[in-house]
């Protein structure tokens, strides 16, 4: 009797430890901009128009504003959260088709969430969004909202720089010129390089339409949102290796006794 208790211990012991969560393996983390709680990663609480810098250091970014285009974040400058809907004076963009300020087409509210991220203001071209990495990553992606257009006010059209160690220009993605299908809606762009030398992204505006607000939105700051590879069933968890260890162990000790 004392034998089956000692199998079935071990079996459940294994069994514990393989079911257990694997936190040592770091999942790609989306920066949507939504409170959890009412809080971001570094407790801070949430409020619309508040700064946005180092609240998401924790997963490895930064965010400032580089109007001279040296690579830096200029001090003083900062990019805010801002609310969806017409809550106050300050948005990011005009939806003509969302139904007021800061609303997203029909279909993609979910998408845009509660919350985004904007510029220092609401009208002001030229402010590049600067994100700085504590450590290089090979790939990436995010979303512009609203890059719309119309022959009488000018077109919306930005460029989206992945900086190098020394803060130049390694790699760039330009966006379509605006038009009625992203009106309100997200234009998303990716990077995805042979190796980690993305030390930072900036986002230039290159557009001839005057007044523009900038919309960012759904940052996957390591991969290509949607990219991640699928769990290898044929390779055990590092978690699953301890299990049978652990159960390895307990027939050992059956055997030698």
């Amino acid at each position: 009797m004392t034998t089956i208790k000692q199998i079935l211990t071990g079996i459940l012991v294994a069994t514990s430890v393989c079911v257990l969560p694997n936190h040592s393996v770091n999942a790609a983390s989306l920066i949507n901009f939504e409170p959890v709680d009412g809080r971001f990663p570094d407790g801070s609480l949430t409020v619309d128009n508040m700064p946005i810098t180092n609240q998401f250091s924790s997963l490895g970014v930064t965010f400032g504003i580089d109007r001279n285009l040296d690579g830096l974040p200029d001090g003083g400058l900062f990019a805010n959260l801002e609310a969806v809907g017409s809550s106050d004076a300050v948005s990011g963009f005009l939806s003509t088709i969302g139904g007021g300020f800061d609303m997203a087409a029909p279909g993609f509210e979910e998408r845009l969430g509660s919350f985004f991220l904007r510029g220092v203001s609401s009208l002001a071209n030229g402010e590049s969004l600067l994100i700085s990495y504590t450590s290089p990553t090979k790939a990436a992606s995010a979303e512009i909202w609203d890059i719309d257009g119309e022959p009488a006010r000018g077109f919306e059209q930005w460029e989206v720089q992945a900086l190098g160690s020394d803060l130049s220009v390694i790699d760039s993605i330009i966006s379509p010129v605006g038009n009625d299908a992203l009106e309100s809606s997200p234009w998303l762009w990716s990077f995805d390089r042979p190796e980690k030398d993305i030390h930072a992204i900036r986002l230039v505006y290159r557009g001839n339409a005057t007044g523009v607000g900038l919309a960012f939105d759904n940052f996957s700051p390591l991969t290509v949102e949607g990219s991640e590879p699928e769990p290898n069933s044929s390779v055990p968890e590092p978690t699953s290796a301890i299990g049978l260890f652990v159960f390895g162990t307990f027939a050992y000790r059956l055997r030698k006794g």
